[in-house]
């Protein structure tokens, strides 16, 4: 019993220091409107973003006919309930890693003249996980 409570507190305490820096993984993190967002995701960088995800709680993934978007091009746009961009950028890769406020938000990807919006709900503690799967031409 007294083992498992040191191994707790010292846990506990470690905390901080066992979180792990976007820039320590080699990862940009970009800022718009006051929230905090990266993108990227190919070859190397799906292991450093798998280590990041949980600082972020919005996921969002493109493919093309289901295989992960392996080029840069697709524009994202994070709008509120008024139609007001909160982020707008251009995806590195097949991954999309934005912190907004709770509330309302509409993801709206555009990828070779297909633009695809999903309307989602953040509340709380909860993780959102947007998939947009464009058609290959």
């Amino acid at each position: 019993m007294k083992r498992s409570l040191i191994l707790w507190l010292a846990l506990v305490h470690a905390g901080p220091s066992l979180a792990v820096d976007e820039a320590a993984v080699g990862i940009k993190v970009h800022r718009q409107s006051g929230v905090n967002f990266v993108t990227g995701g190919t070859g190397d960088e799906a292991q450093a973003f798998a280590e990041i995800a949980a600082r972020y709680p919005v996921h969002v993934r493109f493919t093309v006919g289901g295989a992960p978007v392996a080029e840069k091009g697709v524009h994202i746009r994070v709008l509120d309930v008024k139609g007001d961009a909160l982020v707008e950028a251009d995806a590195g890769g097949p991954l999309f890693y934005v912190n907004p406020p709770s509330g309302r938000w509409t993801f709206e990807a555009t990828w070779n003249g297909q633009t695809l919006a999903q309307t989602k709900d953040l509340t709380g503690r909860r993780y959102l996980e947007v998939s947009f799967d464009f058609k290959s031409n």
